[in-house]
């Protein structure tokens, strides 16, 4: 007789899969995202408030890379100094209708790529409704 040991190839549990998924949309959606900005020339101030959405094109998509530490930043390149934070769920709430994707620390081995419906989404895994406030009984 012989006793069952899992292997390597069985099957994953589908339902802590898509727990783990809720839960990192659900960190994703209530953290501060870093997103570089570009030095404006000498002289040049950007309008108080403004943020430049940098968009990058890869195989034929377009993403607007963001980071959640500087040192993930820094790894891209990019200066710390001169990025804006801005809470994710705030970027997620007035995200672009068009097919732009959200690229989450794309410079490190645990970056993800977020597709634009799934960014427009974020505020609802933060409890916001798609209108920016709070989830009301007829969102929820």
């Amino acid at each position: 007789m012989s006793t069952p040991h899992p292997d390597d190839h069985a099957p994953v549990d589908a339902t802590a899969a898509a727990e783990d998924t809720q839960a990192a949309l659900i960190d994703l959606a209530n953290s501060i995202a870093l997103v570089p900005q570009a030095v404006p020339p000498e002289g040049e101030q950007p309008p108080e408030g403004a943020l430049a959405l940098p968009v990058i094109e890869q195989d034929g998509n377009r993403y607007v890379p963001v980071f959640t530490s500087d040192d993930a930043l820094a790894a891209a390149g990019a200066d710390p100094d001169t990025a804006i934070r801005v809470p994710v769920v705030e970027l997620a709430v007035s995200w672009p209708q068009d097919d732009l994707w959200l690229a989450v620390d794309p410079s490190t081995e645990d970056g993800i790529a977020l597709p634009s419906d799934l960014v427009r989404a974020l505020p609802q895994y933060a409890g916001i409704g798609t209108l920016g406030r709070p989830k009301g009984p007829e969102e929820a």
